[in-house]
């Protein structure tokens, strides 16, 4: 009858034995799944795409009147943000070549009045600008 329990026993503890080997590895499972998962969201999320490129032009300007009219200009399609600094009067772009270049965006704010590094603003656009946005421009 010992002989019995002993046998009962070692029947019992290996069943449950196995029980949480099942488990544990079930449970691995899903932790690796969950990491995984994990850091396809990172990837994804922290990855910038190529076709993004973000950069500083320098635009001639004067004031908060021209900060509006140069970032309103700036934002043509395939634009994520565009932001003028009165102070340094650089113009932050980031952009989408896929859908604009940095070219267009610098026609467009010559297009509005304002001279840039690449462009000459027309006269006729400077001319129609307020009087306190008529900066001293550059030689062509």
């Amino acid at each position: 009858m010992f002989s019995r329990n002993i046998n009962d026993n070692s029947v019992k503890f290996l069943k449950n034995l196995q029980l949480c080997t099942l488990l544990f590895t079930n449970i691995m499972r899903i932790i690796k799944l969950l990491l995984f998962a994990f850091s396809l969201t990172v990837v994804s999320c922290g990855s910038k795409s190529s076709s993004e490129i973000e950069g500083k032009y320098q635009v001639w300007g004067n004031c908060e009147i021209c900060k509006a009219t140069i970032e309103k200009a700036s934002t043509i399609s395939g634009v994520k943000f565009a932001n003028w600094d009165v102070n340094s009067k650089l113009l932050t772009v980031k952009l989408d070549t896929t859908k604009t270049s940095i070219n267009e965006v610098l026609k467009s704010v010559s297009a509005a009045g304002y001279d840039n590094e690449k462009f000459f603003a027309d006269d006729y656009a400077y001319s129609k600008l307020k009087s306190c946005c008529q900066y001293e421009r550059r030689q062509n």
